[in-house]
Protein backbone atom coordinates (compact mmCIF):
# COMPACT_ATOMS: atom_id res chain seq x y z
CA UNK A 1 0.00 0.00 0.00
CA UNK A 2 1.36 3.14 -0.87
CA UNK A 3 2.06 6.42 1.60
CA UNK A 4 -0.62 8.26 -0.26
CA UNK A 5 -3.59 5.28 0.72
CA UNK A 6 -2.34 5.37 4.11
CA UNK A 7 -2.66 8.83 4.79
CA UNK A 8 -6.08 9.36 3.01
CA UNK A 9 -7.74 6.04 4.65
CA UNK A 10 -8.40 7.88 7.79
CA UNK A 11 -9.68 10.72 6.29
CA UNK A 12 -12.11 8.37 4.61
CA UNK A 13 -12.79 6.53 7.84
CA UNK A 14 -13.64 9.96 9.47
CA UNK A 15 -15.86 10.58 6.65
CA UNK A 16 -17.87 8.11 6.77
CA UNK A 17 -18.37 8.00 10.92
CA UNK A 18 -19.23 11.36 10.51
CA UNK A 19 -21.94 11.00 7.55
CA UNK A 20 -23.25 8.18 9.74
CA UNK A 21 -23.34 10.68 12.84
CA UNK A 22 -25.60 12.96 10.50
CA UNK A 23 -27.90 10.25 8.96
CA UNK A 24 -28.59 8.84 12.92
CA UNK A 25 -28.85 12.05 14.21
CA UNK A 26 -31.32 13.36 11.91
CA UNK A 27 -33.51 10.28 12.31
CA UNK A 28 -32.78 10.53 15.65
CA UNK A 29 -34.53 13.94 15.65
CA UNK A 30 -37.21 13.12 13.21
CA UNK A 31 -38.67 10.17 15.06
CA UNK A 32 -37.11 10.19 18.45
CA UNK A 33 -39.50 7.51 20.01
CA UNK A 34 -38.71 4.40 16.87
CA UNK A 35 -35.08 5.09 17.46
CA UNK A 36 -35.47 4.83 21.35
CA UNK A 37 -37.54 1.42 20.71
CA UNK A 38 -34.76 0.35 18.21
CA UNK A 39 -31.59 0.82 20.43
CA UNK A 40 -33.61 -0.96 23.07
CA UNK A 41 -34.12 -3.99 21.02
CA UNK A 42 -30.53 -3.72 19.74
CA UNK A 43 -29.02 -3.33 22.87
CA UNK A 44 -31.17 -6.53 24.41
CA UNK A 45 -29.97 -8.47 20.89
CA UNK A 46 -26.39 -7.86 21.37
CA UNK A 47 -26.34 -8.44 24.98
CA UNK A 48 -28.29 -11.57 25.26
CA UNK A 49 -25.82 -12.70 22.10
CA UNK A 50 -22.92 -11.66 24.65
CA UNK A 51 -24.05 -13.34 27.57
CA UNK A 52 -25.05 -16.56 25.33
CA UNK A 53 -21.27 -16.64 24.16
CA UNK A 54 -19.86 -16.54 27.08
CA UNK A 55 -21.82 -19.34 28.97
CA UNK A 56 -21.26 -21.71 25.60
CA UNK A 57 -17.29 -20.61 26.04
CA UNK A 58 -17.23 -21.71 29.68
CA UNK A 59 -18.96 -25.46 29.08
CA UNK A 60 -17.15 -25.59 25.62
CA UNK A 61 -13.77 -25.32 27.79
CA UNK A 62 -14.60 -26.37 31.14
CA UNK A 63 -10.69 -26.41 31.75
CA UNK A 64 -10.00 -23.24 30.84
CA UNK A 65 -13.03 -21.40 31.34
CA UNK A 66 -13.24 -19.35 34.47
CA UNK A 67 -16.45 -19.39 36.56
CA UNK A 68 -16.33 -15.42 36.35
CA UNK A 69 -16.94 -15.35 32.51
CA UNK A 70 -20.20 -17.53 33.43
CA UNK A 71 -21.16 -15.23 35.73
CA UNK A 72 -20.93 -12.33 33.27
CA UNK A 73 -22.56 -14.60 30.72
CA UNK A 74 -25.73 -15.52 33.04
CA UNK A 75 -26.00 -11.64 33.86
CA UNK A 76 -25.62 -10.40 30.57
CA UNK A 77 -28.48 -12.73 28.90
CA UNK A 78 -30.74 -11.88 32.01
CA UNK A 79 -30.47 -8.35 31.10
CA UNK A 80 -30.85 -8.87 27.28
CA UNK A 81 -33.64 -11.03 27.49
CA UNK A 82 -35.10 -8.54 30.24
CA UNK A 83 -34.07 -5.41 27.89
CA UNK A 84 -35.85 -7.45 24.39
CA UNK A 85 -39.14 -8.06 26.13
CA UNK A 86 -39.38 -4.81 28.73
CA UNK A 87 -37.63 -2.37 26.40
CA UNK A 88 -39.45 0.63 28.00
CA UNK A 89 -37.45 -0.80 31.30
CA UNK A 90 -34.37 0.34 30.46
CA UNK A 91 -35.26 3.85 28.06
CA UNK A 92 -33.66 5.70 30.49
CA UNK A 93 -30.43 4.37 30.65
CA UNK A 94 -29.86 4.51 26.49
CA UNK A 95 -28.85 8.10 26.90
CA UNK A 96 -25.71 6.75 28.79
CA UNK A 97 -24.03 4.96 25.38
CA UNK A 98 -25.05 7.62 23.01
CA UNK A 99 -23.36 9.94 25.51
CA UNK A 100 -20.47 8.37 25.96
CA UNK A 101 -20.03 8.02 22.06
CA UNK A 102 -20.35 11.57 21.66
CA UNK A 103 -17.84 12.19 24.50
CA UNK A 104 -15.58 10.40 23.13
CA UNK A 105 -15.78 11.58 19.68
CA UNK A 106 -15.75 15.32 21.24
CA UNK A 107 -12.27 13.79 22.48
CA UNK A 108 -11.16 13.18 19.13
CA UNK A 109 -12.30 16.87 17.93
CA UNK A 110 -10.44 18.87 20.78
CA UNK A 111 -7.10 16.34 19.34
CA UNK A 112 -7.73 17.80 16.27
CA UNK A 113 -8.13 21.11 17.23
CA UNK A 114 -4.39 21.00 18.64
CA UNK A 115 -3.16 19.84 15.14
CA UNK A 116 -5.05 22.42 13.62
CA UNK A 117 -3.26 24.95 16.15
CA UNK A 118 0.23 23.03 15.36
CA UNK A 119 -0.52 23.68 11.65
CA UNK A 120 -1.02 27.29 11.97
CA UNK A 121 -4.48 28.22 12.09
CA UNK A 122 -5.41 30.91 14.09
CA UNK A 123 -9.03 30.11 15.36
CA UNK A 124 -8.12 26.73 16.39
CA UNK A 125 -9.93 27.14 19.83
CA UNK A 126 -13.24 27.93 18.77
CA UNK A 127 -13.62 23.92 17.34
CA UNK A 128 -11.86 23.31 20.72
CA UNK A 129 -14.26 25.05 23.31
CA UNK A 130 -17.02 23.39 20.76
CA UNK A 131 -15.54 20.18 21.81
CA UNK A 132 -15.26 20.99 25.48
CA UNK A 133 -19.14 22.13 25.38
CA UNK A 134 -20.09 18.69 23.91
CA UNK A 135 -18.70 16.88 26.26
CA UNK A 136 -20.54 18.77 29.06
CA UNK A 137 -23.88 18.42 27.45
CA UNK A 138 -23.23 14.89 27.33
CA UNK A 139 -22.69 14.34 30.81
CA UNK A 140 -25.38 16.37 31.04
CA UNK A 141 -27.23 14.30 29.37
CA UNK A 142 -25.77 11.18 31.29
CA UNK A 143 -25.93 12.38 35.01
CA UNK A 144 -29.23 14.70 34.44
CA UNK A 145 -31.47 12.84 32.44
CA UNK A 146 -34.87 14.62 33.97
CA UNK A 147 -33.12 18.22 32.66
CA UNK A 148 -34.33 16.80 29.10
CA UNK A 149 -36.97 14.89 29.97
CA UNK A 150 -39.04 13.39 26.68
CA UNK A 151 -36.86 15.67 24.58
CA UNK A 152 -33.73 13.66 25.66
CA UNK A 153 -33.79 11.77 22.26
CA UNK A 154 -33.96 15.16 20.36
CA UNK A 155 -31.30 16.51 22.18
CA UNK A 156 -29.03 13.70 21.35
CA UNK A 157 -29.96 13.70 17.52
CA UNK A 158 -28.90 17.37 17.17
CA UNK A 159 -25.20 16.66 18.94
CA UNK A 160 -24.76 13.49 16.66
CA UNK A 161 -26.02 15.93 13.85
CA UNK A 162 -23.42 18.30 14.98
CA UNK A 163 -20.95 16.13 15.75
CA UNK A 164 -21.04 14.56 11.95
CA UNK A 165 -21.05 18.39 10.86
CA UNK A 166 -18.14 19.28 12.91
CA UNK A 167 -16.41 16.13 11.78
CA UNK A 168 -16.80 17.05 8.15
CA UNK A 169 -15.38 21.02 9.05
CA UNK A 170 -12.17 19.41 10.86
CA UNK A 171 -11.46 17.26 8.12
CA UNK A 172 -11.46 19.99 5.27
CA UNK A 173 -9.63 22.08 7.62
CA UNK A 174 -6.42 19.30 8.50
CA UNK A 175 -6.62 18.59 4.76
CA UNK A 176 -6.13 22.37 3.71
CA UNK A 177 -3.80 23.33 6.13
CA UNK A 178 -1.80 20.19 6.00
CA UNK A 179 -1.06 21.24 2.17
CA UNK A 180 -0.29 24.82 2.82
CA UNK A 181 1.85 23.36 5.69
CA UNK A 182 3.70 21.02 3.07
CA UNK A 183 4.21 23.45 0.41
CA UNK A 184 5.74 25.75 2.64
CA UNK A 185 7.86 23.27 3.80
CA UNK A 186 8.81 22.55 0.27
CA UNK A 187 9.24 26.26 -0.27
CA UNK A 188 11.83 26.59 2.89
CA UNK A 189 14.07 23.20 1.32
CA UNK A 190 14.54 24.70 -1.86
CA UNK A 191 15.36 28.26 -0.44
CA UNK A 192 17.93 26.36 1.77
CA UNK A 193 19.11 24.03 -1.07
CA UNK A 194 19.57 27.04 -3.40
CA UNK A 195 21.62 28.94 -0.57
CA UNK A 196 23.62 26.11 -0.14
Amino acid sequence: MSEHKKKKNPAAAMMMTSLAYIVLGIVTVVFPQKVLDVLCYALGGAMTVYGLFNIISFFVDREGGMYFELVIGVISTGFGIFALFSPTSIAAIINIPIGIIIIVDSIMDMKHSLTLRSLGMKKWWIPFIIAIVMIMFSLTTIFFTNIFGALLMIALGIALIYEGVSGFSLIILLSRYHKEYDRNQRMIDAEATDIN
